[in-house]
């Protein structure tokens, strides 16, 4: 059949025995665990056919078979479920329209379902019956955002409802929580999802070019302005303007972009004509808005029109239940060795008890660092970043007094070494130090390699 097939199973018994058949098919064949995973190689892969296992498929408007059909138009689509009897009747109904196949997969029926014509259209949905649970992207989270806690189930409640309003969106929480994640999340289940997503950053541009960008300008409005340029507020169209750091923005420019809210028009730099925009704005922000207002340094009045709908990101040390989710989404996301790599008992130990002052993106690089390092079957906690180590080491110490420097910088050489085995040179590169210093701590404290 020579025919690439994306298999989304999360089941590791049956990704193999599905991957097994798939392959005696003649098919070239990329396994994921997860509908984030799925969509992220749909984003870069060409794919003529996707296996999705009924538990990840999800329903409605948001569903994974869907998104897949809006990423790449002709792939096929084939749903996989344990037995007819394992899936809810009203479920099954929902996901009528694609070829559903029992496991173990069936060589005939499986080659049946894959030379079949691609699906031309996403079949139609009927309404969720009476008392059905809202639906879920998959076991791991909700539109690309992973998370399985209570604080991210009611931000994914909150996405749903907000996403068919026209309102405006002010999304707050520390940097690297997934702010902009949330705001595509909104753009991309709502009805207007196949018009522009434009992302602003308030606080990487100066601010006259932060006023061009939004607003436009027409030939000679400024010493560099050679032609006219339409602002993104317009080109947007119907879709969503992203405010990234609003609380950056200038305070002479809140006011231009509060009577843009107002009326729903700009005016370009250099222009007397007034244009119509129809752009949603969703702006987020790290800072507290209330504070910097007192300070004067952000308008009221921008903030209330802004804030219609706010949605609070939680840091990642207040959801530290959703870490191993995320850390295995980035390590199917970085790792291209086959077999897959996994986390050890031990370091996913580590990544719970460390409090992440830089949220997701820092789990993202440390995942990322991990997997480029690492060598084995397995990241260890030696692949970790030792400054990452060293804070756990601080803040885990016993001692109710303050720990002097000296002593958890002895503890941590001692760990290194108990971590790699007495292996002096692998303790120095674990701890970010030369050979020639480590040689020289371990003579100063009086530290026998082999017997730390």
């Amino acid at each position: 059949m020579n025919r690439k097939v994306l298999l989304a199973e999360p089941d590791p018994s049956s990704q193999e025995q599905c991957a097994r058949v798939l392959r005696d098919c003649a098919c070239e064949v990329y396994t994921v665990n997860s509908g984030a995973a799925a969509l992220a190689l749909l984003g870069s892969k060409h794919f003529d056919a996707i296996l999705v296992d009924f538990r990840l498929a999800g329903l409605g408007a948001s569903d994974l078979p869907t998104a897949a059909k809006r990423a790449q138009p002709g792939i096929n689509i084939v749903l996989t479920v344990e037995g007819i009897g394992s899936a809810p009747p009203h479920q099954l109904l929902r996901l009528h329209g694609y070829p559903l196949l029992t496991k173990p997969l069936k060589i005939e029926e499986l080659t049946q379902a894959l030379e079949a014509p691609p699906q031309t259209a996403v079949p139609q949905v009927p309404p969720t019956p009476p008392g059905a649970a809202a639906p879920e992207m998959d076991s791991a989270g909700f539109a690309g955002l992973i998370g399985v806690s209570e604080r991210m189930k009611k931000i994914y409640r909150l996405v749903s409802k907000v996403a068919v309003q026209r309102h405006p969106v002010l999304i707050m929480g520390e940097s690297g929580t997934g702010k902009e994640l949330v705001a595509r999340a909104i753009h991309t289940h709502g009805p207007w999802r196949d018009n522009p997503f434009v992302p602003v950053d308030c606080g990487a541009l100066p601010p006259t070019l932060i006023e061009s960008e939004l607003f436009g300008h027409v030939k000679g409005a400024f010493t560099g302005a050679a032609q006219s340029r339409q602002g993104l507020l317009a080109a947007a169209g119907s879709g969503t303007v992203f405010l990234d750091e609003i609380g950056e923005l200038p305070i002479e420019l809140q006011s231009r972009l509060l009577r843009a809210l107002q009326e729903h028009e700009i005016r370009p730099l250099g222009s007397n004509e007034r244009i119509r925009f129809e752009a949603r704005i969703i702006a987020a922000t790290n800072q507290e808005l209330e504070a910097a207002i007192k300070r004067g340094a952000f308008r009221k009045d921008l903030f209330f029109r802004l804030n219609v709908v706010s949605i609070k990101m939680p840091s990642l040390r207040d959801r530290k239940e959703d870490i191993p989710a995320l850390a295995r989404h980035f390590l199917a996301q970085f790792d291209s060795r086959k077999p897959a790599t996994q986390i050890s008992d031990e370091a996913m130990g580590r990544l719970m008890s460390y409090d992440w002052p830089g949220n997701v993106r820092e789990l993202e690089n440390c995942i990322q660092r991990a997997v480029s390092l690492g060598s084995g079957t397995f990241i260890q906690m030696q692949d970790l970043p030792s400054s990452m180590l060293y804070h756990i080491l601080r803040k885990s110490s016993s001692r109710p007094d303050l720990t002097s420097l000296q002593a958890l910088e002895e503890q941590a050489i001692r760990q290194a070494l108990q971590a790699t085995g007495g292996d002096r040179v692998r303790a120095a590169k674990l701890l970010g130090i030369g050979k020639t210093t480590i040689y020289r701590k371990l003579k100063e404290y009086g530290i026998d390699a082999a017997a730390a």
